[in-house]
């Protein structure tokens, strides 16, 4: 029993080690700084958990609150290039829906989880919006180190 384990762990740290090589090769691609792949390198190895969580998990680039008269969450900021701008999503939407389950009787912050998950990873949002019926967007995840370099809108 105690050589599966060790086998899960030999296979698990080289799966994010062989993951950290591919994904600093392909961003040293865009750009040649060998000293953020040696950083990626590093940060896989001597942190593995912050390393999986803000390269393999993200969001869609929203910021929410609640609606203080409906109760639902209330988009009030997207960020510039985020996967909810290009799913056509405005400060004012209300999301109605995640994934088929309705956000009302649910704190933000359990909508917020169930909108956040795996990078590249799909959820489907029902949204309010203003004079118009109800949207359905299905929005591909970014990670979360990706979402971090990109601003928000200032004319919102």
């Amino acid at each position: 029993m105690n050589h599966l384990f060790r086998g899960i762990g030999i296979f698990a740290f080289t799966a994010v080690a062989v993951f950290a090589l591919w994904a600093t090769r392909a961003s040293s691609a865009r750009r040649a700084d060998r000293a953020s792949i040696k950083d990626t390198i590093q940060s896989a190895i001597t942190n593995p958990a912050n390393f999986a969580k803000t390269h393999f998990t993200g969001g869609i680039g929203a910021m929410l609150t609640t609606d203080r008269a409906t109760g639902v969450p209330l988009i009030y900021g997207v960020r510039v290039g985020s996967p909810a701008e290009k799913a056509g999503l405005r400060k004012g939407d209300l999301i109605i829906e995640v994934n088929g389950v309705a956000t009302s009787g649910r704190t933000v912050a359990q909508n917020i989880e169930s909108i956040k998950g795996f990078a590249a990873g799909r959820v489907t949002l029902t949204v309010q919006r203003t004079g118009s019926t109800n949207l359905q967007c299905v929005i591909r995840r970014n990670s979360w180190k990706r979402l971090s370099g990109l601003s928000y809108n200032s004319n919102e």
